[in-house]
């Protein structure tokens, strides 16, 4: 299992394979704390989360199927 860091890391401390992900949640954050925040943009920053994790998820696989040598480099490349 992947272990993330806290939400409060400043982002040029995380990985940048996470920046995209954090940058997503804390925009969620934000907005979901403004008073004046439409529902529209709120939505759509949790779309941005939603394909952010989605990204991460991808990469994780990826990685274990590598670190597992079922795959090989070649394999992404086609990908």
């Amino acid at each position: 299992m992947v272990r993330l860091s806290p939400w409060d890391t400043p982002a040029w401390r995380l990985p940048s394979e996470l920046r995209p992900f954090y940058a997503a949640v804390n925009r969620v954050r934000d907005l979901e704390a403004t008073p004046g925040a439409s529902l529209a943009e709120i939505a759509a920053a949790r779309r941005a989360v939603a394909i952010a994790a989605l990204e991460l998820t991808r990469l994780v696989d990826a990685l274990r199927l590598f670190k597992a040598e079922r795959v090989t480099v070649a394999y992404f490349g086609k990908a």
